[in-house]
């Protein structure tokens, strides 16, 4: 029993060290041998438990980042906060931030992990907006596809590139100042951008015909 117990912890360690190294690297830059060094064991153990890098990779994905895919993300009742709301959800998501960023950058790996998942939820959410564009609580004019581009890109942005957030504002992506402000400001944004027009309101009666000077004759 007790050996089942080291063999479950040390299956942890490794899957702990793998999601840094995964998460600090991306898959192409990430090693076994670094994920054996972060574990502190051997590379020989990770290859008797997971076989691969591949399959470790696969491994860490479903365990550390599938559950939080799967979870349902409810529209907010006021639209013009889809773009905060979203960005409060992923400001404590940084590793899988980090690990979409780097899995953006890996252009060798043609794989996109989870992609069924994924993509269930990516076309729930694009609906959920498609829904509100036809209940004329979000613009109607608008490509809902390119909408949700445009929410997804806002909402994880700073975090995605801390570096550029730094050098722009001069703060860190993750204080909890500039995170009050960001989202404030997303909120600025939403009440622009996600309030539909007014539609112009339709004259009574007929136009009136528009009037024309009539140059008088010579006498």
């Amino acid at each position: 029993m007790a050996k089942i117990r080291d063999s479950a912890r040390t299956r942890e360690a490794v899957l702990a060290a793998a999601a840094e190294e995964f998460c600090a690297k991306g898959f192409d830059g990430a090693t076994t041998a670094g994920v054996a060094r972060r574990a502190g064991v051997s590379k020989q153990l990770i290859n008797h438990h997971f076989g691969s890098k591949e399959a470790l990779f696969r491994e860490v994905h479903d365990q550390r980042f599938r559950p939080g895919m799967t979870w349902e993300e409810p529209m907010t009742d006021d639209p013009r906060d889809l773009i905060a709301e979203r960005f409060s959800r992923r400001v404590d998501d940084v590793e899988y931030i980090r690990f979409l960023t780097w899995e953006a950058a890996n252009r060798e790996s043609k794989r996109v992990p989870g992609r069924a998942a994924r993509q269930k939820r990516i076309a729930a959410y694009g609906g959920a907006l498609e829904k509100l564009q036809a209940d004329g609580s979000l613009p109607a004019d608008v490509d809902h596809r390119l909408l949700q581009l445009a929410i997804f890109s806002l909402a994880t942005y700073p975090i995605a590139f801390p570096q550029i957030t730094r050098l722009v504002t001069g703060r860190a992506a993750t204080g909890r100042g500039f995170q009050a402000d960001w989202a404030a400001f997303l909120r600025w944004t939403g009440e622009r951008l996600l309030v539909p027009s007014p539609r112009p309101a339709k004259a009574a009666g007929r136009p009136m015909a528009s009037r024309r000077k009539v140059p008088r004759r010579a006498a």
